[in-house]
């Protein structure tokens, strides 16, 4: 029996996100994003307005997905590394969650 791969955190499915969005350039059919990042698309959905309420991405019906200037520099900051973009996707969500509280 193959050992199971653990649940990828919320935080790692945001960078994988981030990083399709990047590889991509912007995102207009968010089945496709859905697929390259491995999420159902109900779910997707809620990752994206997620990452939309923290400033990271811009989405807007009917013209897609894109980086916001924030989510590129969040990208740029972790040299395109998801290691690296983990670490700083859970710093830059505790700031958020600390400032909205």
């Amino acid at each position: 029996m193959m050992p199971r791969k653990k649940p990828r955190t919320r935080m790692e499915i945001y960078a994988d996100i981030l990083l399709a969005v990047d590889k991509m350039g912007s995102c207009d059919k968010l089945s496709r994003l859905a697929m390259m990042v491995g999420v159902p698309y109900d779910r997707l959905i809620r990752y994206l307005s997620e990452l939309k309420n923290l400033g990271l991405i811009r989405w807007e019906p009917y013209s897609g997905v894109y980086l916001t200037s924030t989510g590129l520099e969040v990208i740029i900051n972790a040299q395109s590394n998801r290691n690296n973009l983990v670490l700083i996707l859970t710093k830059f969500a505790q700031s958020r969650a600390r400032v909205a509280t």
